[in-house]
């Protein structure tokens, strides 16, 4: 490396670092503060200019050329900020790839972001995912820049880095975010297949209906398909139809009821500023609109209770008397948990036959995780990890699991982790993915599972209970639900355990459903997430009955993608014949 170009980089007060041919860093150590040790540069491919507070405020616009497409996209971006880009005469450099790099300074900047993608498809994965368009390099981060080979200045000097407002650095960066293709969007449940907001969101009037709506709440489309938000006098905080056909995707920190980098539908458009976010409000009038009929199976609709006639109360009080001379059998036990103490383990019971119970977390807490742990022990009837046993009856050892939540793909990787964790696939183990389906058709697979396997099924996990309801703070859907399970697990003799969030603020189980769930359930077990662990997870018992809590334990995520319980340092002693029921 040519000494008198580092030194004119410094000059300008530049931090470098040198770097390899795959781009990274070709230091020992730390390259925080810069390299100005010229030696070190002997022998690298090229240099790095390091962003941020060493550079005196760089932040570098990286315009990638994962697709092909990067000159087209810095030429419309240039297009679109001609002021700036004149009054401050940006660098631009072109990179080896084909992509380019747009410079300045400013005395406010942020780490480095992400601010356009583009959806490409996993052939591996079988889904798509985000592979990146436009992204800043920042505080922390560096770009590499010529003279490193395939590097070269394009426009202007990387010696003579303009500063730039804190206001026309917000219009680079969200001029930048608006040629993002890939959203966060999360549908509601009144936009499932053929209900009112999904037939909605396919009307062709419904995108002209919602901009309309974006108009009277104070939103200005200032040239098609870009917005800017209430209150603003210039700049762009959204687009509309330009991300995905019909989606409307904000930016904007400040646009509330919506929020950055996510993707809103008509529906909840409207539903969120005119609704005051009452969807069901609005999809009931939708429904009118489209003359929705009610669902034609009426099992699991809301309805007046039956009056029971005089003979028939007669004949249930006698069925349900408690007579003390004939003795009632224990159930059976489904799962024990070892509970490790000072000096001896103790195995003791944690779910039995006949009732449910009921897993509760923050989202990403790794409750699924846990659920993988038992579904193991049920299904090989065995010690898993020397912390839970599978104690199913000979008859009734099928294990079953239900995802409502994620994709395919996702819900294939969940379930086939009981299968690498016992080392082998159980025949008596079967896994289902729901998540296509509306709550009630749900709540009648599961039924219908029930009974096609009716003495046989002894454990099954339904990963997303509040799925099965059409609102889970709605008291009769918790009613219904809850119903469901009282009368499935006494039914057909078996064990559900439900997975629900917990509120964001408390430690509750989220809604009417919660709160049912939690007062009928056999245990409420809490999976809390390690703030100073990244893949650690600890399982607290807030509530069994009748036996004392178990012990809290933790699990960490293996290198494999698998949880690992941590065992205490009792393990070694034996474990104790008395089991508490």
């Amino acid at each position: 490396m040519d000494a008198k170009i580092l030194n004119d980089y410094w000059a300008a007060n530049l931090a470098t670092l040198p770097t390899k041919a795959d781009k990274s860093p070709n230091v020992k150590g730390t390259w925080k503060g810069g390299i100005k040790d010229i030696s070190q540069y002997i022998g690298s491919n090229g240099l790095g200019i390091i962003c941020g507070a060493d550079s005196f405020g760089v932040e570098c616009i990286d315009f990638d050329n994962h697709f092909g497409n990067a000159k087209d996209i810095i030429s419309d971006f240039i297009e679109q900020v001609r002021d700036i880009y004149m009054q401050y005469n940006l660098p631009v450099e072109s990179t080896l790839n084909g992509g380019f790099h747009l410079v300045y300074r400013c005395d406010t900047i942020e780490g480095n972001q992400k601010l356009a993608q583009k959806p490409v498809w996993d052939p591996h994965l079988r889904k798509h995912k985000p592979d990146v368009l436009i992204e800043t390099r920042g505080e922390g981060g560096y770009f590499v820049a010529a003279p490193t080979p395939g590097y070269r200045v394009v426009r202007n000097s990387l010696l003579d880095i303009p500063t730039i407002t804190k206001k026309d650095r917000e219009t680079l960066l969200n001029v930048a975010r608006s040629f993002n293709e890939w959203y966060d969007l999360t549908p509601v449940e009144y936009e499932q297949k053929d209900r009112p907001g999904d037939l909605f969101n396919n009307d062709l009037s419904a995108q002209s209906q919602a901009e309309s709506s974006l108009k009277q709440h104070g939103w200005q489309e200032i040239k098609p398909q870009i917005w800017r938000r209430p209150d603003k006098k210039d700049g762009i905080s959204a687009t509309f139809g330009k991300a995905a056909k019909g989606i409307f995707y904000n930016f904007s920190s400040s646009a509330y009821p919506f929020e950055p980098q996510k993707g809103y539908t008509p529906f909840q458009i409207i539903s969120l500023l005119d609704y005051g976010g009452d969807f069901k409000r609005f999809a009931s009038e939708l429904a009118e609109k489209y003359n929705i009929e009610k669902p034609k199976t009426r099992e699991y609709a809301k309805r007046e209770p039956k009056k029971i006639e005089l003979t028939e109360l007669e004949n249930i009080l006698t069925k349900s008397y408690i007579d003390f001379s004939i003795p009632v059998e224990k159930p059976p036990i489904a799962i024990k948990i070892i509970n490790h103490e000072t000096n001896r383990t103790v195995e003791q019971r944690l779910f039995t036959l006949g009732n449910f119970s009921a897993i509760t977390g923050k989202s990403k807490s790794k409750k699924t995780f846990y659920c993988t742990l038992l579904l193991a022990a049920a299904a090989s009837g065995s010690v898993v990890q020397n912390k839970l046993i599978g104690t199913l009856p000979k008859n009734k050892q099928g294990v079953i699991l239900f995802d409502t939540e994620q994709s395919l793909y996702d819900a294939w990787e969940s379930a086939n982790r009981v299968n690498r964790i016992l080392g082998y696939t159980p025949e008596n183990f079967g896994a289902f993915d729901l998540r296509e389906f509306d709550p009630l058709e749900r709540c009648q697979i599961i039924e219908y599972t029930l009974e096609k396997f009716k003495g046989n099924i002894g454990f099954m996990v339904i990963d997303g209970i509040a799925d099965l309801g059409r609102a889970n703070n709605d008291e009769e859907e918790a009613t219904r639900i809850t119903g469901l399970l009282l009368r499935w697990t006494k039914q057909y003799d078996c064990h559900i355990a439900t997975v629900i969030h917990q509120n964001k603020n408390d430690n509750y189980a989220t809604g009417h459903l919660g709160t049912y769930i939690m007062k009928r359930c056999e245990c409420i077990t809490s999976v809390t997430k390690d703030p100073d662990v990244l893949y650690k997870s600890t399982v607290n018992c807030d509530m069994i009955r009748g036996v004392q809590d178990f012990n809290e334990f933790s699990f960490e995520i293996n290198e494999n993608g698998l949880p690992i319980i941590n065992i205490s340092k009792f393990n070694s002693v034996s474990r104790s014949t008395d089991v508490p029921y």
